[in-house]
């Protein structure tokens, strides 16, 4: 269990670093069209909804409301993270995703990013 946060820690240490020096830039308006391909299959941006995950409305910037996650808030970096690979961070956790490519997870990121600047 320590091994698995120091290991965690250091990824998001290193992927923060790396981020400054080579990140890809999100596009919104591309990002809303692919969370909603991806994300809002089983989760969505209002409150009232029967939906099987959490509402992401607001998610850029906040604390994580899941527990086992090694991450502060939900930044580029663990948000990238946690859309690359659910399962290697938190591995009981129900949600099993498709993998995202590196474009598509940057512009899920700048979406949500938008959507919590409102």
């Amino acid at each position: 269990m320590i091994l698995r946060s120091l290991y965690f820690t250091a990824l998001l240490f290193f992927s923060t670093i790396s981020s400054g020096l080579a990140v890809e830039v999100g596009d919104a308006v591309r990002g809303k069209i692919v969370a909603k391909v991806r994300c809002m299959v089983c989760h969505h941006l209002e409150a009232p909804s029967r939906s099987i995950g959490p509402s992401l409305l607001g998610i850029y910037g906040q604390a994580p409301s899941i527990t086992g996650v090694p991450f502060m808030t939900w930044n580029d970096a663990a948000l990238d993270i946690w859309l690359a690979n659910p399962r290697a961070v938190k591995p009981n956790t129900r949600m099993a995703l498709p993998p995202i490519a590196p474009r598509d997870r940057a512009d899920i990121i700048a979406y949500f990013k938008s959507v919590s600047e409102l």
